[in-house]
């Protein structure tokens, strides 16, 4: 029987580290931010799961900008 797919570790060197470029391309996009708009509001969740975070985030959809 050949075995599942599902249970295989990940390891780390597969894995593509994010490059000072990405960072510095994160950071210039809120200084045009701050720039460009009256008020910011940063929101930031981990593996959110909770349905009222979700109904939050889909109410402010369409009046912001997301950085991802």
């Amino acid at each position: 029987m050949p075995k599942s797919k599902h249970d295989r570790a990940v390891t780390l060197s597969k894995t593509k580290k994010k490059e000072r470029e990405h960072k510095e391309l994160i950071v210039n996009s809120i200084r045009e931010a701050v720039e460009n708009y009256n008020s910011i509001n940063f929101f930031s969740f981990e593996n959110m799961r909770n349905l009222k975070f979700k109904e939050f985030r889909d109410q402010l959809k369409p009046t912001s900008r997301s950085a991802n």
